[in-house]
């Protein structure tokens, strides 16, 4: 009786779309979801929404932050109270922002514009314009017709959008530094340099590199990550590094005692922490997580010579190597994804494929999720299942002959 049950229900969880199907119901999710986010746009007063927040949500500490570095304010931003003072003055009207500058001083080359341009105007220019670059880089990639579509319908896109964060700029290049070391070592590698802005997300690139025997991507990041660090000196001054590793000591004892936000951060460490696990068993989780990411990258990078695959190792395993990262830039596992998916379509679909992606897609509708409700961590989910998919995939593209590739792994 068990196994006819099994069977059926196995069918019936088994869903097959055709790429039409799938981009219709795509459109209307993405109809729904940005109806709702002009609504709101309409309605601000002072770019404030009805619903309290203010418009572009995180994109008032990029403009604030280039305003002060405008001022010759620099250091100052990493000290929490000198900071949350001036969202209080220069941001739009709320009793209270909870938001911190937690970027190193090579970020403010990223930012340095926006101190021209006023709020609104600023945060059009910053979400627009790396959202144009995300969808060049994706095309790129060979993300197009149908699938681009679902892509930008996709609730991880609209999160990156709505919150005015980084996500775009970050997804565009972590698969930058993923798909070009090999014909473009230049750009793959300065990719992967100017990611060092945001170096948690980084962190499996030296790893793939290495093993992949990329060197000349290697010296171009190497390269690059000095001479940023050497402008931002040159620029700056040592004040605001020494700020900088102030901060993010105070940032990772904060993230390590529960006090951040744990259930907008889809991270193994934060979802065991959020669960009510010790400390010391949410660290011991985290460090598997971090083999396990690192393991799948070397292998994947090292045995096969499929770009899809190794972007999905990247970004994937970003969420499994670092515990401070947020919902906002879910972005980041799209494109991989979406070549992942485009593949299965070529070489036939694993059952159960097409309901791992309908997850995939829906799941990020609902996070971060009503922080009273302790105890789950949708975010994690989202990655878990996101790591599950890109491993399933590896079965579907075999190393030549059942043997690993041939690659010089050491410099000659």
């Amino acid at each position: 009786m068990a196994k006819p049950f099994f069977n059926m229900l196995t069918e019936i969880t088994d869903i097959r779309l055709t790429a039409r199907q799938a981009a219709i119901g795509a459109a209307i999710v993405a109809l729904s979801i940005y109806g709702v986010f002009v609504v709101q746009l309409v309605l601000a007063k002072d770019f404030v929404t009805p619903a309290g927040t203010p418009v572009g949500g995180d994109f008032v500490v990029f403009w604030t932050a280039a305003q002060a570095a405008a001022a010759g304010e620099i250091s100052s931003l990493y000290d929490t109270a000198y900071f949350q003072a001036l969202l209080l003055e220069m941001g739009p009207p709320r009793d209270a922002y909870g938001l911190t500058w937690q970027y190193p001083p090579t970020y403010f080359f990223a930012v340095s514009f926006l101190a021209f341009l006023p709020f609104g105007l600023g945060y059009a220019a910053w979400t627009g314009g790396s959202f144009v670059i995300f969808i060049a880089t994706i095309r790129s990639a060979g993300v197009k017709g149908l699938t681009l579509l679902i892509v930008l319908a996709a609730p991880a896109t609209f999160q990156a959008a709505i919150t005015g964060q980084n996500g775009f700029l970050a997804a565009s290049l972590l698969l930058g530094a993923a798909l070009y070391p090999d014909k473009r070592p230049a750009v793959a590698g300065l990719c992967a340099a100017l990611l060092t802005m945001k170096p948690q997300l980084g962190i499996l690139l030296p790893f793939a590199f290495i093993a992949g025997g990329y060197w000349r991507a290697f010296g171009w990041a190497a390269a690059g990550s000095l001479f940023l660090g050497a402008a931002s000196l040159a620029v700056f001054g040592p004040d605001p590094w020494i700020a900088f590793i102030e901060s993010v000591v105070g940032v990772s004892a904060a993230v390590g005692d529960g006090v951040m936000p744990l259930y907008k951060m889809p991270t193994m460490f934060a979802a065991f922490m959020l669960a009510g696990a010790p400390k010391i068993l949410a660290l011991a989780m985290h460090g598997l997580g971090v083999i396990a990411a690192i393991w799948a990258t070397v292998i994947i990078w090292r045995r096969y010579d499929n770009k899809a695959l190794r972007a999905g190792a990247i970004c994937v395993g970003a969420y499994f190597v670092s515990p401070y990262l947020f919902y906002y830039e879910l972005v980041i596992l799209a494109a991989p994804i979406a070549l992942l998916a485009l593949q299965a379509l070529e070489k036939g679909w694993r059952p159960h494929d097409q309901l791992w992606l309908a997850a995939l897609f829906l799941a990020p509708l609902f996070i971060p999720g009503d922080p009273r409700l302790l105890g789950f961590n949708l975010g994690f989910a989202v990655t878990a299942v996101a790591f599950i998919f890109v491993l399933r995939q590896m079965r579907l593209h075999p190393f030549p002959s059942g043997e690993a590739q041939t690659r010089t792994v050491l410099p000659t």
